[in-house]
């Protein structure tokens, strides 16, 4: 095995550092043990938004997860469930492993499996690999389960039992027997698009495990200034910006009632505007060019002709 090999290894078997002094929000922070699974992402590249309470989302995630609790984060695409939790994460210094679920994701994609690998000798050997649920365990890190309800009954029970209260919780490891215990500072992390194709009813004792979060679009003036965290357009283009992405919350609407297949994300409307710098697009130009490739094939004389009428007059 190369120095490589063995340094990626030994990095991939580090734990999570031990708490600190310190918290994030409502989250003690680990020490920084310099752990390659840990997320980088600036605190200032995070919007923080308001929910049902007086509490920001992310006050809300980490005070559960420091109650030990897992939780699932639900809303539309885009609205940044999966890039939170990277963000709690890299401000913790908690190692994250993400899979993304579908029809097709089996237990052992969860748990690993035995694998032929090359020995120190040189000869074939037969070796047990983690997948990320066992390495997450064993680590004390974040599980992040993205498109939770994609997962039929079969995979979703393979977490059960290591989804249960600190001190009842274990896993098992079926092919090779091992009893897991895992770390104290474990936890599952899921993301759900209610209501999509493809997608499957979670039953009541799994959803029991988890702390459910109801993610939002950022309000509009929130939006728009993160267009210019992300972009370097200049601030003299606020304008198209605010029309820009009033234009997209009244798309959402469309897409809430029914009129409107496809969703419209903060990621697109930064895309827009990034082909809108050095003057290389209009804004109707940069919306058109982007949307229509992107929505449904149904939704495509919709879009043109609301862009039409209601951007073209502050672009061209």
């Amino acid at each position: 095995m190369s120095d490589a090999e063995t340094s990626q290894r030994r990095s991939a078997l580090e734990t999570a550092g031990e708490p600190t002094d310190r918290r994030f929000r409502e989250l003690t922070v680990l020490n920084d043990i310099g752990h390659d699974r840990v997320p980088e992402i600036e605190q200032e590249t995070y919007h923080e938004r308001a929910g049902e309470s007086d509490r920001t989302d992310v006050e809300v995630v980490t005070r559960a997860l420091d109650l030990g609790m897992n939780v699932v984060l639900k809303g539309q695409p885009g609205v940044g469930k999966s890039f939170l939790v990277r963000y709690v994460c890299a401000q913790t210094n908690r190692p994250l492993y993400r899979i993304t679920l579908s029809e097709t994701t089996f237990r052992e994609d969860l748990l690993g499996s035995l694998h032929l690998v090359s020995g120190d000798d040189g000869e074939t050997v037969t070796e047990w690999v983690d997948g990320p649920l066992t390495r997450a365990a064993r680590v004390g890190g974040v599980l992040l389960l993205d498109e939770l309800n994609a997962a039929d009954a079969n995979t979703a029970a393979a977490l059960n039992a290591v989804m249960e209260q600190r001190g009842t919780r274990s896993l098992t490891l079926p092919q090779t027997g091992e009893q897991i215990q895992p770390h104290d500072q474990f936890r599952v992390v899921g993301t759900s698009n209610p209501g999509y194709q493809g997608t499957y009813e979670l039953n009541d004792a799994f959803e029991d495990r988890f702390r459910h979060i109801k993610l939002d679009y950022l309000p509009e003036s929130i939006e728009v200034d993160l267009v210019f965290d992300r972009t370097n357009l200049a601030r003299e283009r606020e304008p198209e910006i605010e029309r820009l992405v009033s234009f997209a919350q009244r798309l959402r609407e469309a897409h809430s009632d029914g009129e409107l297949a496809t969703p419209i994300t903060s990621r697109e409307i930064i895309r827009i505007a990034r082909f809108m710098e050095d003057e290389f697009m209009t804004l109707t130009e940069a919306a058109r060019s982007e949307l229509v490739a992107r929505v449904d094939e149904y939704d495509e004389s919709l879009i043109r002709t609301l862009i039409d009428r209601q951007l073209s007059d502050v672009s061209d």
